[in-house]
């Protein structure tokens, strides 16, 4: 799994770099119809509840369509309200289609409201609060706690002065409520004569609020899987079986194929230089001198590599190599000084 929290005040779910990608199109299903709608809209019309949750949605479909995913079998299904998880406001599935297995779960994400630090803060009696500011300072009352040391010593004994620390951190609103602390997971309610309250008034500057999450909970092997369902293809050629693998290049393990197209030394001189030349600029390379030149295409194109370039008895002449690329099996003659910046171009696109 691949998660993130993503904390947000619960008065304002708005995103600083919505506007970026509002008017971009995300691929719904609200468990009757598939849609796609943009971002700006399927929030305006309450379709998403709000600009947080949208935008990381849009995040999770672009990565997972960069990565290689068939838009035709992604969508982003709604939870219904009777499978709503307990803490949640609100969550969508990336869901992927496979023919084995049918619709999928690979990435969830969720409003999980303020659970999950509630929970922490309950738990833990640690401050995970934060502080809402306010445009001017106000003059509040507030119930200040003052506990009673020669109450709370014969009482509780060496964990005395962490619940006085604790108690001192407390905002009470209700001043008829009964206290409690958390010390060492354990929940332990104040006798009334431990602590006494004063009311006083004071300038704040801002009030504490508990923050909600939006968690994007990613299925590392499920996406891994659907990218390799969604690009295999097996198709015919010369009236054998022949195997690809159409890997978006920013995913493909390996990007370029280096090959000398004979086992002349000269010719594999310059393809060995090649492939240093390349793997010092950073693309990642697999030298291959065996078999047929036609055998050597098919390894590669078997394992995704989306380009091969091939060093020929005429690069002695021009100086050029043959670039093929694997989808359309197309060829380009290059010279081998423009290999690198050609091939980089292709790996952007």
């Amino acid at each position: 799994m691949a998660e993130a929290e993503i904390f947000f005040d619960p008065n304002d779910k708005t995103h600083p770099r919505f506007g970026e990608v509002k008017n971009n199109e995300l691929f719904l299903f609200d468990n009757e119809k598939e849609f796609k709608i943009t971002l700006e809209k399927a929030v305006k019309n309450k379709e998403i509840k709000n600009q947080a949750l949208a935008y990381y949605m849009f995040l999770t479909q672009e990565f997972l369509l960069t990565a290689g995913v068939d838009p035709k079998k992604f969508r982003f299904r709604k939870h219904s309200d009777d499978e709503l998880a307990h803490y949640a406001i609100e969550c969508w599935d990336a869901e992927l289609y496979s023919e084995r297995f049918g619709w999928i779960e690979c990435v969830g994400i969720a409003d999980r409201s303020a659970y999950d630090l509630s929970a922490h803060i309950d738990s833990s009696g640690v401050d995970m609060f934060a502080m809402r500011k306010f445009d001017e300072p106000k003059i509040v009352e507030i119930n200040k706690i003052v506990p009673k040391m020669d109450k709370l010593g014969p009482l509780f004994k060496d964990k005395a002065g962490k619940i006085k620390d604790l108690l001192e951190k407390m905002e009470v609103k209700d001043s008829k409520k009964v206290l409690s602390v958390v010390i060492d997971g354990k929940t332990i309610e104040m006798p009334s004569n431990c602590y006494e309250l004063k009311q006083s008034k004071e300038k704040v500057f801002g009030e504490k609020f508990v923050p909600h999450v939006i968690e994007p909970s990613y299925g590392v092997d499920r996406i891994l899987y659907f990218v390799l369902e969604h690009n295999y293809v097996e198709t015919k050629k010369k009236e054998e079986d022949y195997t690809l693998l159409k890997l978006n290049t920013k995913v493909a393990p390996v990007k370029v194929g280096v090959f000398p197209l004979t086992g002349d030394e000269d010719l594999v001189k310059i393809a060995k230089e090649i492939d240093q030349n390349l793997r010092g600029a950073g693309v990642i390379t697999y030298y291959d001198d065996i078999g047929s030149i036609g055998k050597r295409y098919a390894r590669m194109d078997e394992i995704g590599t989306p380009f091969c370039v091939t060093v020929d008895p005429d690069t002695l002449k021009d100086k050029c190599v043959t670039i093929r690329d694997r989808d359309t099996t197309s060829q380009e003659r290059k010279k081998i000084d423009e290999v690198i910046i050609y091939l980089k171009e292709k790996f952007l696109n």
